[in-house]
């Protein structure tokens, strides 16, 4: 296996709904909360229009009316900066009313607890409008970096290896898109995350993911994310041409008896390994596989692992991790892809 180097990792977690969040018990499914924003101007010049005079009505009309025949060419064109399909508003303003928030940013898993040497890693998806495809959606979570010691910390994916703090991803053909996250030596807290598009209508979401200290948690082997959006029962892939199309990522957790600590555990999945053709990778913090990899249990028990992969098929993949040593415990699970779709 070659060696891969770029910090620990955990997990983070997401403010969630409906749910009493369990520290240090078991890994907790949540749908995330999102804030957004829209911006909006409103013309208040109208509310003095019907104080003006007949007189002053007339002489509007009068000049108006050589302007009729340019009017329908006028309104064709579309405002400077403005996406064509988009509905083009500016301005600052909280979006409020009911129906589904017009884009959401997805943390997983949640809560996080953090491995290793306080380390940390999820997997960040942002949903929006198909309207959106081609568009700049930017990636933040300064509060989070702050927090974090490690200088390797920041944002990734398969087109954009090198770590930054600012991602700017592009949107797929279903408004979607999606990153890695990880974060070395962080401080246990809640940190908040944005997703913010670079163009008008300058939509915003915004969640809180909460890190927790390292601690002994429920044995298994747990797989991130589960749902993508309103889309539950797997992860949507995204991307749409080039070499990394139809990129699926993951994050994965072993949690084993603390007796283990300082013991390797093998995780392996040949199943997603075939099932993504262009790119399959499976990495902890020191070490890189193309079918899995090996990693080193901490002091709690506890494990990560990640995997990225490019011109996935859909379908389920069996996950096995193997504990090296004593009774050589042994866990698996599933990791379900889903075709590219809205899911918002």
């Amino acid at each position: 296996m070659s060696k891969l180097r770029w910090g620990s990792v955990s997990t983070l977690a997401t403010l969630t709904t409906g749910l009493t969040r369990l520290r240090g018990v078991s890994r907790i499914h949540s749908s995330n909360v999102t804030i957004y924003t829209q911006c909006v101007v409103v013309d208040d010049r109208g509310m003095y229009r019907q104080r003006r005079s007949l007189r002053l009505v007339a002489l509007a009309v009068t000049l108006a009316l050589p302007l009729l025949g340019t009017s329908s060419v006028a309104s064709a064109k579309v405002k400077a900066g403005c996406h064509k399909t988009h509905t083009c508003k500016s301005g600052r303003g909280t979006g409020t009313g009911g129906g589904t928030a017009p884009i959401t940013v997805q943390v997983d898993p949640n809560p996080l607890v953090e491995t290793f040497e306080s380390n940390v890693a999820a997997v960040v998806q942002v949903e929006t409008s198909p309207s959106y495809a081609g568009d700049t959606v930017a990636i933040e979570a300064p509060q989070l970096f702050d927090s974090c010691a490690g200088h390797n910390s920041g944002f990734f994916s398969l087109s954009h290896p090198s770590n930054v703090q600012t991602f700017e991803a592009t949107l797929d053909n279903e408004g979607n898109a999606m990153v890695r996250v990880v974060g070395f030596e962080c401080a246990p807290g809640t940190d908040l995350f944005e997703a913010s598009l670079a163009d008008a209508p300058f939509l915003t979401a915004t969640t809180e993911v909460t890190i927790d200290p390292p601690a002994v948690t429920t044995p298994g082997l747990f797989a991130f994310p589960t749902s993508s959006g309103t889309v539950s029962g797997g992860e949507v892939e995204t991307g749409d041409s080039g070499t990394f199309a139809s990129a699926a990522y993951a994050v994965f957790y072993v949690e084993t008896d603390p007796v283990y600590a300082g013991q390797t555990v093998e995780l392996s999945s040949p199943q997603l390994a075939d099932r993504c053709g262009t790119a399959s990778i499976f990495e902890d913090f020191f070490n890189a596989g193309t079918t899995g990899t090996t990693s080193i249990i901490d002091n709690d028990g506890n494990a990560f692992f990640a995997f990225l992969g490019a011109s996935c098929a859909a379908g389920s993949s069996v996950v096995t991790a193997d504990v090296l040593a004593g009774t050589h415990p042994t866990y698996t699970t599933t990791f379900n892809i889903l075709p590219p779709q809205p899911t918002i």
